[in-house]
């Protein structure tokens, strides 16, 4: 937990840019409306969908939805894995804000959680961090963080990186519940973004590690 804890923390305090700066790049480019991924892996089939919508336009009150979709090709439904996450935030300062939203998995079913975020986008990098408390069945504390940096190489054309991180700690428990590490490395051309792709899954208290290497076909709108 505290290695990932601090990985996300580190990765904060590289992008954190002055108050004007990160309110200027904000308004110029948000987040991309509709993200869509599939990955095709050596062990298992994976996609991934978010979505972020304004709800009042003035107070920049927003929707965000995370979703991800994981298969074995054993067509086992026992080991398949479904995420949603399904949050309303609230901008408070320089792209800190509030949030409150539900989150439904194949194994906790469905939770409620409040927490805080960070959210900052410019013309080559792209970060949000997310960490929230959950109270119903299970209190748990979760940190996720997505990053992506697409560095330009022409007026069509970018190199693409992703990592996301996510740590789940069991707090009834006091023990790890469910983690990840996902990276990817490719190209971008215009909508589309393509290349290599790994997936690290950790799950419950003794930690048993699922490995998915591969490619992927990525739309953003």
């Amino acid at each position: 937990m505290k290695t990932l804890l601090l990985v996300s923390i580190a990765l904060l305090s590289l992008v954190v840019v002055p108050t004007s700066q990160a309110q200027d790049s904000l308004r110029a480019k948000a987040l991309k409306s509709i993200v869509a991924e599939e990955f095709i892996g050596d062990n298992r089939q994976f996609f991934f969908l978010m979505g972020k919508a304004t709800i009042a336009e003035e107070k920049q009150i927003g929707l965000l939805t995370i979703s991800s979709y994981a298969a074995d090709y054993k067509h086992d439904l026992s080991v398949s894995e479904y995420l949603n996450t399904t949050l309303i935030y609230h901008p408070i300062y320089a792209g800190i804000g509030i949030n409150s939203g539900v989150s439904f998995t194949s194994v906790e079913g469905m939770k409620n959680f409040v927490g805080l975020q960070y959210m900052y986008q410019d013309n080559t990098l792209s970060f949000l961090y997310l960490p929230n408390y959950s109270w119903t069945k299970t209190r748990m504390l979760s940190n996720f963080t997505h990053v992506e940096y697409k560095p330009v190489i022409s007026a069509t054309w970018s190199l693409y990186s992703r990592l996301q991180l996510q740590y789940q700690y069991d707090v009834e428990h006091s023990t790890h519940f469910r983690s990840f590490i996902y990276s990817r490395l490719g190209l971008t051309y215009t909508y589309f973004s393509f290349g290599l792709a790994h997936n690290f899954d950790s799950y419950n208290a003794g930690k048993t590690t699922k490995n998915n290497y591969g490619v992927f076909l990525q739309l953003a709108l």
